[in-house]
């Protein structure tokens, strides 16, 4: 079954503070989720699931980390001794590089992509040091999608304009996030397993801009609704999670104990039938569907 993966960096369930957490401020239709509260029915017959990304480990929950158990289902805290920030460590590259969701994926005999644009420069200058979004696909064995397919409406950028690649110094077309949406989703209708990687939400969280969080918001709303009513939700099963929690608590720059959400939609929901997630079990879940 075909499943697209949103994975928004750095968001977590935080309280129905406005002063604090921008999904109180800013009213968004899919992720104004607050702790201590009944749990929203989502648009499109979604489930939340609140989702522990701590694995089980003392101190706040790290990028890293968190997103190579996001990617594997394994305990990545634990294998480390502690939570990791910024860029895999060697242990980390090694779980990705064993375990990766697409490398299951390519294991299944199906199709992966990465629906982010991934320039030349960017593995000539990161080196070993690349995300683990990026890890992951090239464990599957999977091609990335140029920056000649993102100008052709092949790819996207992680910030759903193209504003960033052009900062950087790429030419890029200029976007609405409508319509990267669009093309993630018609990325999704061509794959078995699809990812995209939403950074802005994290950064937004470290620098504490409540202003700036109003757009982010905006952005998030625009990718579910088009992705949703554009895809096929009989078809397709769309998964919303996150690595850690920040954004929803701008009262400090780093990020939080707080569980995120993780968001379901499409027939592979009942696979995700539970009150409770952990990060680590989001991997064998969506393999489970891509399965089926």
């Amino acid at each position: 079954m075909r499943t697209l993966l949103l994975f928004v960096d750095g968001i977590g369930i935080g309280p129905r503070d406005p002063e604090r957490n921008p999904f109180a401020r800013y009213a968004s239709r899919f992720l104004s989720i607050f702790a201590d509260e009944p749990l929203p029915a989502l648009p499109y017959n979604g489930v939340v699931i609140p989702t522990l990304t701590d694995m089980g480990m003392p101190g706040l929950p790290q990028s890293a980390t968190g997103q190579t158990a996001l990617l594997t289902g394994r305990n990545a805290s634990r294998e480390v001794g502690h939570h990791v920030s910024g860029m895999p460590t060697p242990t980390l590259r090694r779980l990705l590089n064993e375990a990766s969701i697409f490398k299951q994926v390519q294991a299944l005999g199906k199709r992966g992509v990465f629906a982010n644009a991934l320039s030349e420069e960017y593995f000539k200058h990161r080196g070993e040091w690349i995300s683990a979004t990026t890890r992951a696909l090239l464990a599957g064995g999977f091609p990335w999608l140029t920056m000649q397919d993102l100008r052709a409406g092949r790819a996207v950028s992680h910030d759903l304009t193209n504003e960033f690649l052009n900062q950087m110094g790429f030419a890029a077309p200029q976007r609405a996030p409508m319509e990267s949406a669009r093309i993630v989703a018609d990325l999704a209708r061509a794959a078995d397993f699809t990812l995209f990687e939403f950074i802005l939400t994290d950064a937004v969280g470290h620098s504490q801009d409540m202003t700036q969080a109003q757009e982010i918001i905006a952005r998030l709303d625009t990718l579910l609704e088009t992705v949703l009513t554009s895809l096929d939700l009989k078809e397709t099963t769309v998964v919303l999670s996150s690595d850690h929690g920040n954004f929803e608590d701008l009262r400090v720059k780093t990020h939080t104990t707080n569980k995120v959400p993780t968001c379901v939609w499409g027939p592979g929901k009942d696979i995700f039938n539970v009150k409770e997630l952990r990060i680590e079990a989001i991997a064998d879940s969506l393999i489970k569907i891509i399965a089926m």
